[in-house]
């Protein structure tokens, strides 16, 4: 036998010897990866979000859940210009009131298609839980209502009224964090309608240009306001209770042929602000908005950062 033929049987005798050692060796036996975790960057903030669809029922459960929101967290001209537009904001701090702890924990739940965002249902969509990493300063969109045909809404803008239709029309929130040295975060939410046909654009930026195709975009400047949370802290966000201006298109959906009121709720789950040097009295219980969306200070899924 010549050495071709003598180096190709060791060949296969090696291989045939290590598939079978393989079947004997079961996956459970293998031992885990040492491998590093990724580092999450020191500017980075985790929030969990929630939008919770209400039926009628849901609404009397609910009765005045504001008396236990902290709506003097905005400041007072920002607050005016909120309910004039149809907004209710506040800050419930670490402990969600029991109405509302009681929608996000009693109907069957199920995770969404890519395994990030938790959908609890009955019959129809009740309430949508999503968790992400927010980089600094990076602009984030949330999608409050998918598009319709169109939205026809009346703004208030210094104190005058203003009406305009939208034609493909979806309702968003841009959301933007910015963690401080102290541990909390500053979140800046601004609401935004994305109207009409996605068109080719040219952008410039850092010695460049780029294109991008998106739709027209249409900020509402007067209702943008700054909220400052701490670990555990909820921001709640709402349509007044006579549901008018831009909160109802906002804050009503169709939900099985009926429009129905939603709120949002968005939870500062945690940041990389280092608290060893924190004294026992200042570290709080920073419960997650259900039991089954969280494990400790840091969700268990995010979004992948875009």
């Amino acid at each position: 036998m010549d050495a071709r033929r003598i180096a190709a049987v060791l060949l296969i005798a090696i291989s045939f010897a290590g598939g079978c050692r393989a079947l004997w060796h079961p996956e459970e036996d293998v031992p885990p990866s040492e491998l590093p975790t990724a580092p999450i960057a020191a500017d980075t903030v985790s929030l969990e979000i929630a939008r919770l669809s209400l039926s009628n029922v849901d609404q009397q459960e609910l009765g005045d859940i504001w008396q236990e929101i902290d709506e003097q967290a905005i400041p007072l001209d920002k607050r005016r210009e909120l309910v004039a537009n149809g907004f209710r904001v506040g800050i419930v701090d670490f402990h969600l009131p029991p109405p509302l702890r009681k929608i996000l924990s009693e109907n069957e739940s199920k995770k969404g298609g890519n395994g990030s965002d938790m959908v609890r249902v009955t019959g129809d969509e009740k309430v949508a839980i999503n968790y992400r990493r927010f980089p600094r300063g990076k602009r984030s969109e949330y999608i409050m209502v998918p598009a319709q045909e169109e939205v026809s809404l009346l703004e208030t803008v210094g104190g005058s009224l203003r009406g305009e239709t939208y034609y493909n029309a979806e309702c968003k929130f841009i959301l933007k964090t910015f963690p401080q040295n102290d541990g909390r975060v500053q979140i800046v939410v601004t609401p935004e309608i994305h109207h009409g046909q996605p068109r080719q654009r040219v952008e410039a930026g850092q010695g460049m240009f780029r294109f991008e195709t998106r739709k027209e975009t249409k900020v509402f400047e007067q209702v943008e306001f700054i909220a400052m949370l701490e670990a555990g802290q909820t921001l709640i966000l709402s349509g007044t209770k006579d549901m008018k201006g831009v909160g109802k298109s906002f804050f009503e959906r169709e939900n099985g042929g009926s429009p129905r009121r939603q709120l949002l709720l968005i939870r500062l789950a945690g940041t990389q602000f280092d608290d060893l040097f924190q004294p026992q009295s200042s570290v709080k219980e920073n419960l997650p908005l259900n039991e089954d969306s969280t494990e400790g200070l840091l969700p268990s899924h995010f979004d992948t950062v875009e």
